[in-house]
């Protein structure tokens, strides 16, 4: 003889009635275009989540920054986030070589029209080259002004000219005023690009201190707000020059395609 069954039994033989019930007698017409409305909102889903995961644009720099000397230990930032938004930064060393760890502060935010950020850009992205290259043929004079200067002493020597020489420190005095108005101290010192890892708190780098010189940095955010940063330089290496060109041209592309696409999406949604 059966004893009585609980309610939480009689309740699932019920449910099991009639969810096969339900499975065995033909859908409605209604209940088909509920089905049918669900299975495509299902699949819309489905698109969207694989399609933003394999978005090669995510594959892009968020920002790029370039960095401008005040001393040693402080340089200004001016960061193009997007076509659109420029941000100032300042950024303190935070250890004696000045080279691998820093704080950064956002200080100015500027919501600006497309073109006056895309001219920023290649404004500061012109006068780096400028500098770099400078420097470069600077490095590559300087041995022949040496070697020059040592045969023109060499010369005067032999030919006994005391009179007409320059005292040293006229020489030294000339030399120092030309280093004050040198416009090569305006150029940004550095360059980095900033490619996302985690969100927005999270960025790897990629500096381009000189045109044959790379370093990777990561820009952690220490508040929620993302204001203020910490930079730590982990890797240096010493590249060919070609090589150096080859990466700041092709993160530069992926930037400015990731920001005309963006501006493109805005557009088409606007329609």
């Amino acid at each position: 003889m059966r004893g009585p069954s609980s309610p939480c039994m009689c309740m699932q033989e019920y449910l099991k009635q009639y969810l096969n019930g339900i499975g065995w007698r033909p859908l409605s017409i209604v209940e088909k275009q509920y089905l049918e409305k669900i299975k495509h909102a299902i699949a819309e889903q489905q698109r969207k989540f694989y399609a933003r995961i394999l978005n090669p644009f995510n594959l892009s720099p968020i920002s790029t920054a370039f960095w401008f000397s005040v001393i040693p230990s402080i340089a200004i930032g001016v960061s193009v986030t997007s076509l659109g938004e420029i941000d100032i930064y300042i950024r303190q060393a935070l250890e004696p070589t000045f080279a691998n760890i820093f704080s950064a502060f956002i200080i100015f935010e500027f919501h600006v029209p497309y073109s006056l950020a895309f001219l920023i850009l290649a404004l500061c992205l012109g006068l780096f080259l400028t500098g770099k290259i400078n420097k470069l043929l600077q490095t590559a004079k300087n041995p022949l002004i040496t070697e020059q200067e040592e045969r023109l002493e060499a010369l005067e020597e032999e030919l006994d000219i005391s009179s007409s020489k320059v005292s040293p420190d006229v020489e030294e005095k000339h030399r120092s005023f030309i280093g004050v108005l040198n416009p090569y101290k305006l150029v940004p010192i550095s360059m980095t690009i900033f490619f996302p890892v985690f969100r927005d708190h999270t960025d790897l780098g990629i500096v381009f201190h000189d045109l044959d010189y790379v370093a990777i940095a990561v820009l952690q955010a220490l508040e929620p707000t993302d204001k203020i940063y910490s930079i730590f330089r982990f890797i240096h290496a010493q590249v060919p020059f070609s090589l150096v060109l080859l990466i700041m041209f092709l993160a530069i592309h992926l930037f400015l395609s990731d920001e005309v696409n963006k501006i493109e999406q805005g557009v088409r949604e606007d329609i």
